[in-house]
């Protein structure tokens, strides 16, 4: 579901430990992982997948970086199941970027359950026991506490979780992608949601997915052999699959010549397409507080937040003048006046919580004289055009985009 590599071996959040693991898995982004990439492995024992995405998923690397590190080392035949799953992430967050009403529907419906979780004990109940891997199939417990434990599951290991947690427990998927949310170091609101909503028939409408013991037990060496999963996986409705994509809007221009201050968030941590910009006075390093919600975040991940902002500000540290902490709208538009800002500059947001904040912050910003500069990435401008449909027709473009991006 999305790209599921990282491992907790290295965990300080930098780039330096990216660039490690990427010259690591380059020589195995061929053959060795078109044939072991599904595979469930025990925990520790994953080397045969790139142990990047949580560092991708913030850009502390970026796809473009590792794409063209994958390109210099194979043919675009050979290492094509890897580069599909760099471009997984990519489609998505496309998708996703003309169709916000998904989010913002999805995010209306956890809400909703969160009050069912507080008022219907059964649902309530059942949801403890699967999040507490206390559910009795062997292979969905080992993974729930794999999951809370690590923050990581290997990506055929989520498919599998996902399709139990629907079909044979019962539970509505929301809970199941927020779960993920929670704990996942790689999660992002694109490849979690729009991955669930897969397996259950709405992002490819009609197209389901079951997990099947036989599978489990395959692609798992024999370590599982779970009974009693679901033998039928009906696809679910839902409306809002049906609106109509929008235009994805271009961000503002960047002002020349104005008191300019500097937002780092993690949705993007790998500033160097923005340091030729040498008119920021101030900088400001944006760091969530996650409490107001009985569904908070891992500390696990918490952690791991904090890890990479502290890595990414200090490997930029020449380029964040002056620079702060701000946890939400209202202390971002407290730094921007203090600092007599008439602009901040800020890497562009897909489609997620950080992109809402961003949202607000900029009504915010406007009715006091300052404008909010969202920086997008030619890789993205390139892209997500394409991502309009199902990830065959998008995969299809794939050596046009690289061409565009003079990858090949």
């Amino acid at each position: 579901m999305g790209t599921s590599q990282f491992s907790m071996q290295a965990c300080s959040g930098s780039r330096e430990e990216a660039l490690v693991l990427l010259n690591s898995f380059l020589p195995k982004a061929g053959k060795s992982y078109a044939e072991n990439r599904n595979f469930d492995l025990v925990w520790g024992q994953h080397e045969h997948v790139s142990q990047l995405s949580a560092y991708i998923k913030r850009r502390v690397i970026t796809e473009e970086e590792v794409l063209r590190k994958v390109l210099s080392a194979h043919s675009l035949n050979a290492a094509g199941k890897f580069i599909d799953e760099i471009f997984w992430r990519t489609y998505f967050k496309g998708w996703l970027e003309s169709r916000p009403h998904i989010w913002v529907q999805y995010c209306a419906d956890v809400h909703h359950l969160t009050h069912g979780l507080q008022t219907q004990t059964g649902l309530r109940d059942r949801w403890a026991a699967a999040c507490l891997g206390e559910t009795g199939i062997d292979c969905f417990d080992a993974w729930a506490k794999e999951l809370v434990e690590t923050g990581y599951l290997h990506n055929h290991a989520r498919m599998w979780f996902a399709s139990i947690w629907v079909y044979t427990l019962q539970l509505p998927w929301q809970l199941g992608a927020e779960f993920f949310l929670r704990h996942l170091l790689d999660g992002d609101a694109a490849s979690n949601t729009l991955s669930w909503r897969w397996v259950v028939g709405l992002h490819s409408v009609g197209k389901t997915y079951l997990a099947r013991a036989e599978n489990i037990k395959r692609f798992t060496n024999g370590r599982f052999a779970p009974k009693g999963l679901a033998k039928v996986a009906r696809p679910l409705n839902n409306t809002a699959s049906t609106m109509a994509p929008k235009m994805i809007d271009p961000p503002n221009r960047y002002l020349d010549g104005h008191k300019t201050g500097f937002l780092l968030h993690s949705e993007d941590l790998n500033i160097a397409h923005l340091t030729h910009h040498s008119d920021c006075i101030a900088s400001a390093v944006y760091r969530p507080v996650d409490t107001d919600t009985m569904l908070v975040s891992s500390p696990k991940l918490l952690e791991f937040n904090n890890a990479t902002l502290d890595a990414a500000a200090k490997h930029w540290k020449p380029n964040l003048l002056n620079c702060c902490d701000v946890t939400n709208p209202e202390g971002i538009l407290s730094w921007a006046l203090e600092n007599k800002l008439e602009q901040i500059v800020t890497p562009y947001a897909a489609v997620g919580n950080t992109s809402q904040m961003l949202e607000k912050c900029k009504h915010l910003l406007s009715n006091h004289g300052v404008q909010l500069t969202q920086v997008m990435r030619e890789y993205d401008i390139v892209s997500w055009p394409y991502a309009t449909k199902g990830f065959l027709k998008f995969r299809e473009k794939i050596p046009k985009i690289l061409t565009s991006l003079s990858m090949i």
